[in-house]
């Protein structure tokens, strides 16, 4: 259990890192990448005029910052009350909501955590509106969190194969396999002891997604110019994926 601070602490940085990614982050790739797909994300929902937002695991709601609370409806779901702003205690596969309630939905970082997913992805399904958005953000190479509650990893072609009859609007991988050999050392030192060298490490970090921004820079500075195909050599192993959906009933 938490103290006080500890849980203050705890959502001072998660809120910070999803919104305002930075450079010394150990997983910078993987948070500036779900960050960018979900200004596309929050662009569709304004210019669509969607009011009812559901975020399911919403933890400390880092994402309602966003979006102006007088023109959106917020409601936020976690198993957790203790580590999170929930508007209603439920897990993930038996949401308290009607049929077609929502207008958009927001699994961010919570797929890799339920243990019976297609239960989950039906419950999206059933409270999503038709035509309703999306935004999944998952980690693919990352290490084992939320523990005892991590129970998979998935791939691009898991979600293209279970939207195949909605619409795809966007698949994003954070970064090039080149970029997460080296934030594997990130990782590696976040989650070891040398990870309470707050100094240190968030040198460390900067050095090694600088060198990883660089890499991909020139991987796809010299290999786009063959094709989009040069991705499915250089990309297998990004940090994780971002997309957006739009639901087809």
């Amino acid at each position: 259990m938490k103290s006080q601070k500890e849980t203050e602490n705890f959502k001072k940085t998660i809120n910070r890192q999803r919104i305002k990614p930075r450079i010394w982050d150990y997983s910078y790739f993987l948070l500036k990448n779900n960050f960018n797909v979900f200004k596309k994300f929050r662009s569709l929902i304004i210019q669509e005029n969607r009011r009812k937002i559901l975020d399911v695991g919403c933890g400390f709601k880092p994402w309602l910052e966003m979006f102006d609370k007088k023109k959106v409806e917020y409601i936020g779901v976690d198993f957790n009350k203790s580590i999170s702003l929930v508007d209603f205690v439920a897990s993930s596969d038996k949401l308290p909501f009607a049929d077609g309630e929502f207008d958009a939905l927001i699994y961010s970082e919570v797929l890799e955590h339920v243990s019976d997913l297609q239960k989950t992805l039906n419950e999206m399904r059933r409270v999503a509106k038709n035509n309703a958005l999306v935004f999944i953000s998952s980690p693919f190479v990352f290490p084992e969190h939320g523990i005892p509650y991590d129970f998979q990893r998935l791939t691009q072609y898991f979600y293209r194969k279970t939207f195949e009859n909605d619409e795809i609007i966007l698949i994003k991988e954070s970064n090039s396999s080149f970029s997460t050999m080296l934030a594997s050392f990130n990782l590696f030192v976040e989650s070891s002891p040398f990870g309470i060298l707050k100094g240190f490490k968030n040198v460390f970090y900067c050095l090694t997604n600088i060198i990883g921004i660089f890499g991909d820079g020139v991987i796809n500075f010299i290999f786009s110019r063959i094709g989009k195909s040069y991705k499915k050599y250089f990309y297998l192993m990004p940090l994780g994926y971002a997309l957006i959906i739009r639901i087809k009933k």
